[in-house]
């Protein structure tokens, strides 16, 4: 019977996986290639910036081939290393209240629905990337198998940040699409996603990565072409995804009753 009712369980979030996955192929597979070719226009530029500081003498505090690779891999994982999910809308599109509904988690439901519309994106742009990333002279081999628990922290602590900024727009009330972008802006610079840690002057690299956000892409990228030392890295990791779920979970039940009585 136990196990009968776990198997239910994970059935009903795999299929929530299924469902988000079709809603991004549902009109067809050619709608996802402007979301491709805008990823690949926004790439190319990026190689050619790299190859011309380091070809210019300028000391980065990396190699050619640890840039490429750092900026080839973030832009097949964006979505695993920044976690942006449907919740951003929660409080102007009213879909919290339907969530609440379902005889499933909140939690659950939320990311469950985001790994399933990572998938095509996943399959269409990142594995043929992945595929032909040596033809392009780009290292795609991890420097540590570390990176893969890294990566899980990071989507993890992706995930809580995600209801931590809900809980801080539905305080705001009505100021959603500003939140997001102060959100996107200030996740993007201080996670290490857009400019690597151990590039910035003044050793900022040396705080950088010890800040919350600092956990999310730029942790697993820096283990991924081996500028890190793991030791130093997850245990980090697991500390602020401990305090920041522990926040997250306590402020979202707080918030809940404030959800309701604003009418979702």
């Amino acid at each position: 019977m136990g196990f009968k009712m776990i198997d239910i369980s994970v059935y009903k979030y795999i299929k929530t996986m299924q469902t988000a996955l079709q809603g991004q192929t549902n009109g067809g597979i050619i709608y996802m290639f402007p979301q491709i070719i805008t990823k690949i226009i926004y790439l190319v530029p990026l190689m050619f910036i790299w190859r011309i500081v380091t070809s210019s003498g300028v000391d980065a505090g990396m190699t050619l081939t640890q840039l490429l690779s750092y900026t080839y891999v973030n832009a097949l994982l964006a979505n695993i290393l920044i976690v942006d999910t449907f919740i951003n809308d929660w409080d102007s599109a009213g879909k919290c209240t339907v969530l609440f509904t379902r005889p499933m988690s909140v939690y659950g439901q939320v990311i469950s629905r985001t790994i399933g519309e990572w998938v095509p994106t996943l399959l269409m742009f990142s594995l043929p990337m992945a595929l032909i990333a040596p033809l392009l002279g780009i290292q795609i081999i991890p420097n540590t198998l570390w990176v893969i628990p890294s990566l899980i922290l990071c989507a993890s602590l992706g995930f809580a940040f995600e209801f931590l900024f809900f809980c801080i727009t539905l305080r705001m009330r009505n100021v959603v699409w500003l939140m997001w972008v102060i959100r996107s802006a200030v996740v993007s610079f201080f996670s290490g996603t857009v400019i690597p840690f151990r590039i910035l002057p003044f050793g900022m690299e040396r705080w950088m990565a010890y800040q919350p956000f600092g956990s999310l892409g730029g942790a697993p990228l820096s283990l991924y072409v081996g500028t890190t030392d793991p030791a130093a890295i997850i245990p980090v990791q697991i500390f602020w995804n401990i305090l920041i779920w522990g926040i997250t979970i306590f402020w979202f039940n707080k918030s809940r009753e404030r959800m309701v009585s604003f009418g979702g």
